[in-house]
């Protein structure tokens, strides 16, 4: 994939997922319930710390030399870390996460500039990927995991709004 496609990608999936939360009150936006017992501040507590995670190891000036598998790869329980990420953010308000909500999606786009088609898009350039290009892990826990939640804060909206 190449980088401008990819670029793309994660401005569409963020996109999306701008319009599922837009027009959220505070209060709605505090509300359990949008994923699970999440609320929608949860639901982007936890986009933050998967995408701080992926800038971190974007931003480790990744080249062939790179032979260890950043940290983000090695997550071994995912829903542990998940849980981890949700009580380190649980009582941060909201005034204090959208700003980090928006910087974290502005240092990807540029973690992503920083690296060349090559780099995101060889399948045999990180050992650690087994097979896989770059560009999958910024698709994986950028752009679908948004587009995923996206979906859920849109079905919960539409369901507050029946019920």
């Amino acid at each position: 994939m190449k980088k401008k496609d990819l670029i793309e990608e994660l401005q569409q999936a963020r996109g999306q997922l701008q319009a599922a939360i837009d027009g959220l009150t505070e209060e709605q936006m505090m509300q359990p319930g949008a994923a699970g017992i999440w609320s929608v501040k949860d639901i982007l507590a936890h986009l933050i710390a998967w995408e701080a995670e992926l800038i971190t190891a974007l931003s480790r000036k990744l080249s062939s030399r790179y032979k260890d598998a950043p940290e983000v790869v090695n997550i071994e329980d995912i829903d542990e870390w998940n849980e981890e990420q949700y009580h380190l953010n649980a009582r941060k308000p909201l005034a204090e996460l959208l700003p980090d909500f928006h910087g974290v999606h502005k240092h990807l786009l540029k973690a992503i500039e920083d690296l060349d088609d090559r780099t995101l898009s060889a399948p045999e350039a990180f050992e650690w990927m087994e097979g896989e290009p770059l560009a999958y892990l910024v698709l994986e826990i950028a752009v679908w995991h948004e587009r995923d939640h996206a979906e859920d804060i849109q079905a919960w909206r539409e369901q507050q709004q029946q019920g």
